[in-house]
């Protein structure tokens, strides 16, 4: 990992400018200024643009995506909460594993892969979700990036 120093919105601006809503999306980014924290920029923004996109097919008649931070117990927490269809329950249980999908053209990494991102950033993601009421997605990167064995990372 490539560890810089970003803010929640630089981060998410970051992701945001890889792609481009559709037009009858709207995207609102309420993440904040602060806290700076150290995180792989380039490996979390591809990770948030996997949940995005997945925000944006879960719209497919328009809706809204409200993007917001908040620093919580020494945690950076995103929370990605959009306006769609929402999901099964089946479809959550398996939202996290690889080559699991529900996209006709899907191959089922998306998802995966942000999960790996956040957790070797020694974080967790997590979704919540009901048929016709969204879903939100949940982030939380440490404001103290440790090593998985507890160590802090050395920054030379």
């Amino acid at each position: 990992m490539i560890l810089e120093t970003a803010t929640p919105k630089s981060l998410v601006e970051n992701a945001l400018a890889q792609i481009a809503p559709p037009q009858n999306i709207v995207v609102i980014d309420e993440t904040k200024e602060a806290p700076n924290f150290q995180v792989d920029i380039e490996k979390m923004s591809r990770g948030f643009v996997n949940i995005v996109k997945n925000a944006f097919d879960a719209m497919p008649d328009g809706g809204k995506l409200i993007i917001k931070s908040e620093e919580v117990g020494g945690f950076v927490v995103f929370s990605f909460t959009d306006s769609g269809n929402g999901m099964t329950p089946e479809t959550l249980g398996n939202l996290w594993t690889p080559l699991f999908t529900t996209k006709a053209k899907g191959m089922g990494f998306g998802l995966a892969i942000c999960k790996r991102v956040v957790e070797a950033h020694t974080g967790k993601v997590s979704a919540e979700s009901s048929i016709k009421k969204g879903t939100p997605i949940k982030v939380e990167l440490p404001l103290n990036l440790k090593t998985l064995d507890g160590h802090d990372f050395l920054f030379l």
